[in-house]
């Protein structure tokens, strides 16, 4: 057993050494009177992380960097599966893995400046590059797909193979695939799991689906297949996508049901651009579903008539389908119009049974879908139409949870985990898109705090009630925070009262939170980089994060230039929400002046800002003619 080791400053959050696991203090020190369920959740992660890596990167080395993904890939797949082992009511490989690891890939992995999960590594300078999310977190969803069509059983003992024959060596690649082709086989399964894979880890990105019923024949459907791109203009423009007719294996699950009756999982592998299949029981009145559990790396789209009966079903009853199915169904959706495929009233409609579900997952998903949706929306004149919708939508579930109650004891984190998680996440929408029972809330628990100098402010919500006391009330708030941030010790709690300080509407104590940012005996450097994200999230900082961003590029890319992930992070917080043609305008120029460093992360920024602008120029009105209309019904 390895042991593990707490160091004050690390590059890395934490590093897999065999038999000594090294962690920088805020991911392995955890205070059970002041750490949320969230914060216990990252620690118990971490750990199980770099454990895995004595198997998947110590025992067995990849031959070459090209192929990291193989042992972060792993790593971080088997975070889930042995965080389920250790905390099993938390459900973490069924659920949480699609929120927080595959829709948040898809979206990376939706840009035509992505790439793919095994790349070449010619130099030393390439090897920083290839540890990015496409590694850990594609190479995961890769791994779960794969785990999923083999089926669990027969994909460990072919791990188990994988493992003995390697042990104390290297292998690439194609020693997995044909180790996993070879239990298959011992199964009497015969997929080439090689050729399928290939495609998945030598091609960027990854298809949508689209399933069209047949008007003639009932049970015939089309399937066809394309490469999904956020910005279907910058295909145009990246030269490498023109010519290449993207095309995958695709494990496509499937299930028909209607009111009253729901078939199996039936599974089709749908290889060529277009296909036609004959499914059973699918009449007029029944709605189909693909990817079942989203355990496929892909995105589904149906034709009108099948959204349409989806929706219905949702709202009549919408524990037909698995809790992941929901989760997945809300967040294909909000992709699949964020990109054009779809109408932008669909997701919307999609959410209006929200107010029926008491699953956290859903509900997360549909939080983190609509967190971009308002980004892009924020600062324009008619906002509060989006806002009033959603807030509709949150309104009843928040009266009937209410808030938590103070402190509970370390026993009973686990049994409420979900109930806890779902609270919290309605209480965060509630906040931040302004409900009046919420603020009041937040705003009488800050003050309580403040005169009685005790803080009754219940964990799990703490960071919640920071941000909205300082968003609404005035600068003595601000300075309460401030000073509460200098005197604490817990290192969970100090990054939660920095990040509260991002939330203030008044610009001057951003613009000074900035400033003061950069002081390393103030604020540590690895803190420094979610101060100007932070600032940038909140829609009267983003113009400053942006402007303190260009003027301060030379320091701040000396201090993260060489550190992994961090500039890309800076880069992508600073940018990714810059939606009119004038922040267009700046972005490029900017990066005309400074070219050549962090050039991958600035290409991705200038598509992410194009796609932005591209969106709210052909769909925006559409958006807000429908919420109108919506709103008064």
């Amino acid at each position: 057993m390895a042991d593990l080791l707490a160091v004050p400053k690390h590059p890395y959050a934490a590093m897999e050494n065999w038999g000594l696991s090294i962690f920088v203090e805020q991911r392995i020190l955890l205070d059970p009177s002041v750490s949320s369920i969230s914060y216990l959740l990252d620690v118990t992660m971490v750990i199980v992380h770099e454990i895995c890596h004595q198997w998947f990167g110590d025992l067995v080395t990849p031959v070459w960097w090209e192929d990291v993904w193989l042992k972060e890939g792993f790593a971080h797949y088997f975070e889930f599966v042995g965080t389920d082992y250790l905390y099993p009511g938390w459900n973490m490989e069924k659920q949480r893995f699609l929120t927080d690891v595959l829709h948040e890939v898809m979206l990376l992995d939706g840009l035509a400046s992505s790439h793919p999960v095994s790349q070449e590594v010619l130099q030393a300078t390439d090897i920083d590059r290839v540890f990015d999310w496409i590694a850990y977190k594609k190479g995961a969803a890769l791994i779960r797909m794969l785990a999923n069509f083999m089926g669990h059983s027969v994909f460990q003992r072919g791990l188990q193979d994988y493992l003995t024959i390697h042990k104390y060596g290297n292998a690439a690649r194609n020693d997995l695939w044909n180790t996993l082709s070879e239990a298959l086989k011992r199964n009497g399964k015969y997929v080439n799991i090689q050729e399928v894979m290939d495609q998945w880890t030598l091609q960027m990105g990854y298809p949508v689906i689209t399933i069209l019923g047949n008007t003639t024949a009932e049970n015939r459907i089309i399937i066809n297949q394309q490469h999904f791109i956020y910005d279907i203009s910058a295909k145009t423009k990246a030269v490498e996508l023109q010519n290449s007719s993207y095309l995958w294996q695709i494990p496509l699950t499937i299930m028909v049901g209607n009111r009253s009756h729901v078939s199996s999982e039936a599974i089709i592998w749908v290889s060529n651009k277009s296909e036609h299949h004959r499914i059973t029981y699918l009449d007029k009145g029944s709605w189909l579903l693909g990817n079942i559990n989203q355990t496929g790396y892909f995105r589904v789209n149906y034709d009108l008539r099948n959204w349409r009966l989806l929706i219905d079903q949702l709202i009549r009853n919408h524990e037909v389908l698995s809790v992941s199915n929901r989760a997945g169904l809300i967040d294909d959706a909000f992709s699949l119009a964020r990109a054009g495929y779809l109408p932008q009233n669909i997701p919307l409609e999609i959410i209006r049974y929200l107010s029926e579900e008491k699953d956290f997952l859903p509900w997360h998903a549909a939080s983190r879908a609509l967190y971009p949706l308002d980004k892009l929306l924020d600062r324009m004149e008619n906002y509060n139409v989006f806002n009033e919708y959603i807030l509709k939508q949150v309104a009843t579930t928040y009266i009937k949870l209410g808030w938590p109650k103070n402190n509970f004891n370390g026993s009973l984190v686990q049994a409420s985990y979900q109930h806890e998680e779902l609270r919290r996440e309605v209480i965060m929408l509630a906040c931040s898109f302004g409900n009046k029972h919420c603020h009041q809330q937040a705003s009488t628990l800050i003050s309580d705090w403040i005169s009685s100098n005790r803080n009754r402010i219940p964990l799990n919500v703490r960071d919640i009630v920071y941000c909205t006391g300082v968003s609404l009330l005035d600068e003595d708030v601000w300075e309460f925070i401030w000073m509460k941030f200098h005197s604490t010790t817990a290192v969970s709690e100090k990054k939660i009262l920095l990040e509260a300080l991002t939330c203030s509407d008044d610009r001057n104590l951003l613009n000074r939170l900035l400033n003061l940012s950069l002081n390393s005996e103030v604020v540590l450097d690895q803190d420094a980089i979610d101060v100007i994200i932070h600032v940038a999230r909140n829609p009267h900082g983003r113009d400053l994060a942006w402007k303190f961003f260009r003027d301060k590029w030379k320091i701040l890319n000396t201090r993260y230039g060489e550190a992994l992930f961090m500039n890309s992070k800076l880069i992508s917080g600073v940018t990714e929400f810059l939606n009119t043609e004038g922040e267009l305008k700046e972005l490029k120029n900017f990066m005309k002046s400074y070219d050549g460093v962090a050039a991958a992360s600035f290409s991705r920024a200038v598509e992410t800002v194009e796609a932005n602008v591209r969106w709210k120029m052909l769909y925006q009105d559409e958006l807000f003619q429908w919420l109108g209309k919506a709103l008064k019904h």
